[in-house]
């Protein structure tokens, strides 16, 4: 074990402690140990599925992981019927999105990462392999599952040139960590380049794509029915997870344009639509003379106003009603998902901020998105692609070129997990 690995699992037992004393400061982080408190493992439930065969644990970060890893969920689920699947989240904000899902046997908020915590979990449910989605791997879970025989890999991974884990001092603890996955599929051949500079050996990497963009073509297919009329008239821009500062640009640059454009519609999807954000939405548009309905009060997009979709897990079919769309997040700690949108054949608006959205830096390159720096930038560019159609049809081309080029993730990555994990298997034997 590296010094770095082994000073982490030293010092990790302090985690509990530390976190509780952080926990009135940080909204966020009290209520995640409460999600973990109410949603403890329960013991029978444990024993019944580690009875099963084959187990397969997948641990995903948050809502955007989540979607990742519901195509490896029901892969596995019709490769091996009997199956047992448990699926771990780390962020509290995933909570809900979790527990209405139906790809798992179990679903449960990871364990604070400490080497007690880890083989307690491990030891009741005894799993054939576990498996990280993207990227939050956790050096305990590594280590206890080592020590139990049980491979570990990490399936979508992605690790940007502007991640903490590639650079110092966070590389001290990533690469000897990555190093001793059974197995990583990367989402890009940067991600494996990456990967590789690690120092992760060849054998045990391959490029095997996103699942997400399985994941969006699916959910396209499903051709859901969007019980929104007006939908598909007029130039209708799609705002999907905005945040305040996208809103407040976006009332601006429609309030400019409205006038000389009759057909234009604005469909906002807050990421919280709160009775907060609701309102603040509703002053604002005031503010400026804009018509803004809610789609409970009115299910309609019209000319020169403003609908507000305000209940959530309807984003992906609202996308279908836009021309163009404006992703949130980008002004703010990081971009949400750009696949849905670019699955429809939308253009991507954006801020700068992508975190680790790389897909998004990606579609960027093959012309798919647009970064906008501020509110100005907005207007100048839904200006422009209202005044030029060839431009919006090229830009949505390439954006829906974008999402299929990515399709096949799924059984690339399955295909990678068995060959994997019959390596390790075939290494026990005398």
């Amino acid at each position: 074990m590296s010094a770095w690995l082994g000073l982490y699992r030293l010092l990790s037992p302090a985690l509990p402690a530390l976190a509780a004393a952080a926990a009135p400061f940080a909204p966020k982080l009290r209520a995640g140990l409460a999600w973990r408190r109410d949603c403890a493992p329960q013991p029978a439930t444990l024993a019944a599925l580690a009875a099963r065969s084959p187990r397969y644990w997948l641990h995903a970060a948050s809502a955007g992981e989540l979607e990742q890893a519901r195509p490896l969920l029901a892969g596995l689920r019709a490769q091996h019927p009997d199956a047992a699947l448990l699926l771990t989240l780390s962020s509290v904000s995933a909570r809900t999105a979790g527990e209405r899902l139906t790809e798992a046997d179990l679903v449960l908020p990871l364990p604070l990462d400490t080497p007690r915590a880890m083989g307690r979990l491990l030891d009741a449910f005894r799993p054939t392999a576990v498996i990280a989605v993207k990227w939050d791997l956790w050096p305990n879970l590594l280590l206890a599952a080592e020590r139990r025989g049980a491979p570990v890999l990490l399936l979508g991974g992605v690790l940007g040139a502007d991640s903490g884990r590639a650079r110092w001092p966070g590389r001290l603890l990533a690469a000897p960590l990555h190093r001793r996955l059974t197995g990583i599929g990367a989402a890009s051949e940067a991600d494996a380049r990456a990967f590789a500079a690690l120092g992760v050996a060849a054998e045990r990497l391959a490029v095997t794509g996103d699942t997400r963009f399985d994941r969006v073509l699916a959910r396209r297919a499903e051709a859901r029915p969007l019980a929104l009329a007006g939908a598909g008239q007029g130039f209708c821009l799609v705002a999907g997870s905005s945040w305040p500062p996208e809103e407040d640009m976006l009332l601006a640059a429609f309030a400019t344009l409205r006038p000389v454009r009759s057909d234009l519609r604005l469909l906002l999807v807050p990421h919280e639509p709160s009775v907060a954000a609701i309102a603040r939405l509703r002053a604002a548009a005031a503010a400026r003379d804009l018509p803004l309905w809610t789609l409970s009060e009115r299910p309609e997009l019209a000319d020169g106003g403003i609908g507000v979709a305000d209940r959530v897990g309807i984003l992906p079919e609202l996308y279908a009603a836009g021309r163009l769309a404006l992703v949130g997040g980008g002004f703010g700690r990081g971009l949400h998902s750009v696949l849905e949108p670019a699955a429809r054949g939308l253009p991507v608006l954006c801020g700068p901020r992508f975190g680790r959205a790389d897909e998004a830096r990606r579609l960027l390159a093959a012309g798919g998105a647009f970064v906008l720096e501020d509110g100005a930038a907005l207007l100048e560019l839904w200006r422009h692609f209202l005044a030029e159609p060839d431009r919006l049809a090229r830009a949505s081309a390439a954006a829906l070129a974008f999402v299929e080029a990515g399709a096949g993730a799924l059984p690339r990555s399955l295909d990678f997990l068995g060959a994997r994990l019959d390596a390790a298997q075939s290494r026990k034997r005398p």
